[in-house]
């Protein structure tokens, strides 16, 4: 097992369906058995599933929001999960990815050196069949046939990264302005790059573990469209201007 106690992973999480379930135990399991770590999951639901959640492992931090609105705010969640890490190494992470073992380190490593943002993978994200699973369960990731696998995006900066707590701090954290799924992880790239801050990636592939859509994670939710303005809207302003929008971000 990897000491990764300066890492911490941040988990938001609504269980919509089975397949998040099946995901989530698939996807913390990997991490725990592999790495020495902090990880603190933050479920915005109705009802709680803290059983579920410490029944994956004991050492999960779970903390817990009554949400009773479809929607689901990930920006505002990973933020409040941010401000909890005791660590400087902090790791926004979605249950459906997995990345071998080795880009975890490398990732570390390139924050630790400078980098205020790190991909862990070189950008292609590939959806694994639930057939291949148990290469997951057997950390034999290399062995999946990525070409019975669907590459869904070949320049992906979705998923998860390894940030700098205090220097993505300086930028704005996640923009709360993004409710739900869409634009954000572009968004952030853009605003990373624009404020002259170092962005890193690895050269492996994202294994992402196939799962049902709902509202939440497809452009069907009701804030895609306004997600869109919100990212043109940034993408379009110098680095002042978008220096003084983040001075103005109560979330920070």
């Amino acid at each position: 097992m990897i000491d990764f106690k300066d890492v911490t992973f941040i988990v938001p999480v609504r269980f919509d369906s089975e397949d998040r379930r099946r995901n989530f135990r698939t996807s913390m399991n990997y991490i725990l058995r592999n790495f020495d770590t902090n990880i603190i999951v933050l479920e915005s639901d109705e009802t709680s599933n803290e059983g579920f959640v410490k029944s994956v492992s004991e050492d999960i931090k779970y903390v817990f929001e009554k949400n009773d609105d479809k929607l689901f705010h990930r920006t505002r969640l990973l933020n409040n999960m941010t401000k909890m890490c005791e660590t400087n190494i902090v790791v926004n992470y979605d249950v459906d990815v997995i990345f071998e073992v080795s880009e975890y380190v490398e990732s570390r490593q390139k924050v630790l050196d400078g980098c205020t943002m790190c991909f862990p993978y070189g950008g292609k994200f590939y959806d694994i069949p639930a057939t291949y699973f148990g290469m997951v369960d057997s950390d034999s990731l290399n062995n999946i046939p990525l070409d019975s696998c669907t590459l869904f995006n070949p320049d992906s900066v979705g998923g998860a990264f390894f940030f700098d707590k205090t220097k993505y701090s300086e930028i704005g954290l996640e923009n709360e302005t993004f409710v739900s799924w869409g634009h954000e992880d572009w968004e952030r790239v853009v605003r990373v790059d624009k404020m002259g801050h170092q962005r890193c990636r690895t050269n492996g592939v994202l294994y992402h573990l196939t799962h049902s859509r709902t509202v939440n994670s497809s452009d069907k939710n009701p804030f895609f469209n306004f997600n869109g303005q919100e990212f043109h809207r940034i993408n379009a302003m110098t680095k002042p201007q978008l220096g003084e929008l983040i001075k103005t971000w109560d979330w920070i």
